[in-house]
């Protein structure tokens, strides 16, 4: 027995929506409003950008796991005393500065909240989608040469590990490293070029021109603007508070 239900009676959840510039606008709301704001107010934009990130796009929060991103900070925080501000304090025999020590937490947390909204931006937006969005923009041909440059990155890895594996079997490094290196160098150049001239050629074979671009077909949504507004709203109020 088939049973008949209104769809207008079953709930519906309803997601918010953003497009590939709700994305650009949250990397740059980001990064404007964490150098806007002053000592404890990033505390504030970091929250922010983390509950962003944990809502619309959780996978980017692996950052904070990456040891890369912690080799910047931990310095950062560690050196600021030794470096900014009028020494004020002595432990173990260095001389260091309150006023330092708190510059540098601020600094790394900036740092925190644009890596951490570049992390969400690169994760949310596909090459394509980015391509696209340049080429919306009216920048004629950096949409393609950026899928051109992407597409060369797995062929430059390859062609250097290849280029390794048969100078290293060869011998190359037991002797004249510096024209080794030289050469794998040029190998490695001379390989990517004739790669992007066979890509290039094969877009002039199918009529491709920069210059009759279409443009983007991607549309600004409503969830967009009320982020682009709410950024505004912040940055204001950063400023005049």
């Amino acid at each position: 027995m088939t049973v008949w239900q209104d769809s207008r009676a079953m709930p519906r959840t309803r997601r918010i929506a953003f497009s590939v510039y709700g994305y650009l606008f949250f990397f740059l709301g980001t990064a404007v409003t964490a150098i806007l704001a002053r000592e404890g107010r990033v505390v504030l934009v970091l929250l922010g950008t983390l509950l962003f990130a944990g809502v619309f796009h959780s996978q980017a929060l692996k950052l904070l796991r990456d040891r890369k991103i912690w080799a910047f900070i931990v310095p950062t925080l560690l050196l600021s005393p030794l470096v900014i501000g009028e020494p004020d304090l002595e432990i173990w025999g260095l001389h260091l500065s309150r006023a330092g020590f708190w510059a540098g937490v601020w600094m790394a947390l900036r740092a925190l909240c644009i890596a951490l909204a570049a992390s969400v931006f690169a994760r949310a937006v596909s090459v394509s989608q980015m391509a696209e969005l340049l080429e919306g923009m009216r920048l004629k041909g950096l949409g393609f040469a950026l899928g051109v440059a992407t597409n060369m990155l797995p062929t430059i890895q390859e062609t250097m590990q290849t280029s390794y594996q048969a100078i290293r079997l060869r011998g190359g490094f037991r002797s004249g490293r510096l024209r080794t290196l030289r050469l794998l160098l040029v190998t490695v150049i001379a390989g990517s070029l004739r790669r992007g001239d066979d890509i290039v050629s094969a877009a002039e074979a199918r009529a491709f021109d920069p210059a009759r671009s279409l443009g983007s077909s991607i549309s600004v949504t409503h969830a967009d603007l009320a982020l682009a507004a709410a950024f505004g709203a912040l940055a204001v109020a950063l400023l005049l508070v």
